[in-house]
């Protein structure tokens, strides 16, 4: 049995070896096809591959200024594997047909417009085209001050500006004056204020989608989102204004009143400091009458003073805040 198998296998292998030769000169001689473009079929271009072997984007995906996208017409060496940046405008430059109108289209309108015009102008008839889309915008923000990383933010399209300011690495939790940062768009001089704050809390309508170019800026903390805290306190110093902050809180974080302090004296300095408002706050009235009217919220840069009389020494307080040049100079540098 074994013998018989052996010269059947010796008969059979010259035949063998001349079918394997003839196939690949067959090969040789035939023209090649790309495995992505069949000569037969027009492949849509969300099914192909990018050269580096990633799926390619969404069938819907619409092209972007900045996209890179590679042209393959099958058969044409001339219009192969060539690769175009959609320019500023839109546009892509295709041989022998010029600029083309590119971004808002899909891959696959974008390659129906090419074959059309390559027949409408008798250059190539039923051509196999393939539009791939090897590298997507990539657009920037540029995101600075009170923030852990200040510079260029990339984004993707649909991002908000919470998303580039986590791009950022987050706002100083310190020195970060939320309620007034900035968006300023490419092109405009014209800074547009939204309240972060709001945001973190829930308030997601000043939340704009990202564009190209903008600008986005969280100013440090400084005198204009501070108050002040004077005279017969415990702890006298500058604290952070936060939202609603009323006179009768801003004294519980000063330490309270010192046993030489007159709540009912209290008065709330703002304004003008050439002509400063003066704003009396019986804090014994809110106490014995619940007269909420005398706890009044305070506005950025306001000094509220516990004094020691009944009838606070006015030319003295004016002295004190005299010495040092001005309430805006308080305001400015934090000093007592």
């Amino acid at each position: 049995m074994k013998k018989s198998l052996l010269v059947f296998l010796a008969m059979i292998s010259p035949a063998v070896v001349v079918l394997f030769m003839a196939s690949a000169v067959f090969a040789a001689d035939s023209p090649a096809v790309p495995a992505s473009v069949p000569a037969e079929t027009k492949v849509p271009a969300g099914d192909v591959k990018a050269p580096d072997g990633k799926p390619a984007v969404d069938v819907d995906y619409r092209i972007a200024e900045e996209d890179v996208l590679r042209l393959d017409v099958w058969g044409e060496e001339a219009l192969s594997g060539m690769q175009m940046q959609v320019t500023p405008g839109g546009k892509i430059n295709v041989p022998y047909l010029g600029e083309m109108q590119a971004s808002g289209l899909t891959q696959q309108e974008l390659t129906d417009n090419i074959v059309k015009a390559l027949e409408k102008n008798e250059i190539i008839a039923d051509a196999k085209v393939q539009i791939t889309l090897i590298q997507i915008h990539r657009p920037t923000v540029r995101v600075y001050g009170a923030v852990n990383r200040p510079g260029e933010v990339e984004f993707k399209d649909g991002d908000k500006i919470l998303d580039a300011l986590a791009g950022a690495g987050s706002y100083q939790a310190d020195n970060a004056w939320l309620e007034q940062c900035t968006v300023t768009h490419k092109d405009s001089d014209k800074p547009i204020t939204i309240d972060i704050k709001k945001m973190i809390a829930g308030d997601l309508t000043q939340n704009f989608q990202l564009q190209k170019g903008d600008t986005i800026y969280i100013p440090p903390a400084d005198y204009r989102n501070k108050f002040y805290v004077l005279g017969q306190v415990y702890r006298p110093g500058i604290y952070d204004l936060k939202d609603k902050t009323s006179v009768l809180s801003a004294v519980s974080l000063a330490g309270g009143p010192t046993e030489r302090g007159v709540l009912r004296s209290t008065v709330v300095v703002r304004g003008d400091p050439a002509k400063p408002e003066r704003v009396p706050c019986d804090l014994t009235k809110l106490f014995d009458k619940a007269d909420m009217k005398q706890d009044i919220i305070l506005q950025p840069g306001d000094v509220v003073i516990v004094p020691e009389s009944k009838r606070p020494d006015w030319g003295k307080i004016s002295q004190i805040l005299g010495s040092l040049t001005s309430i805006s100079a308080i305001r400015r540098y934090g000093l007592f």
